[in-house]
């Protein structure tokens, strides 16, 4: 895997935590409108493309068929699992823990898988890798919506 992807991923792992927790609760719950996320439901959508993209990365390895990735329902995962009433610390460990397990997967992932492909739909077919890449620029664009930060 492009190290520089890992240790840029490893490096929001480590330090986006205690920005977030750096933040008054006023700030992390307020919308800009109603029908926008707060700070903390976009923590929230992030845990859920965690939790969907690491299925992702695993089942790209260990199918045996193309794998077909499947959209999911971001706004009613948010609602569903009301991110807004979480504990702040609560969320930001579950968002970390989630993080840690992509990275370490990362890590651990073959030349071979790298390259595997798969169809993000329609046909189109990227690699493990691109769908990685991907992921982490998802994961750095709307960790700017939560804190500002430039490392």
């Amino acid at each position: 895997m492009n190290a520089s992807l890992t240790n840029r991923h490893q490096q929001l792992y480590k330090q986006i935590p205690s920005r977030i927790l750096a933040l008054p609760e006023a700030e992390l719950i307020e919308k800009p409108t109603p029908n926008k996320w707060s700070k903390k439901e976009v923590l929230g959508h992030l845990i859920d493309s965690a939790i969907n993209n690491h299925t992702r990365l695993i089942q790209i390895q260990i199918e045996p068929q193309l794998l077909v990735i499947e959209k999911y329902a971001q706004d009613d995962w948010v609602r569903l699992h009301q991110y807004q009433e979480w504990n702040t610390e609560v969320l930001v460990r579950c968002w970390q823990s989630h993080q840690h397990q992509i990275i370490v997967l990362m890590e651990v992932a073959s030349e071979e898988a790298l390259y595997k492909l798969c169809d993000i739909g329609n046909g189109e077919l990227k690699t493990m890798r691109w769908l990685y890449q991907d992921y982490v620029a998802h994961l750095e664009h709307h960790l700017h919506q939560i804190v500002d930060y430039d490392f």
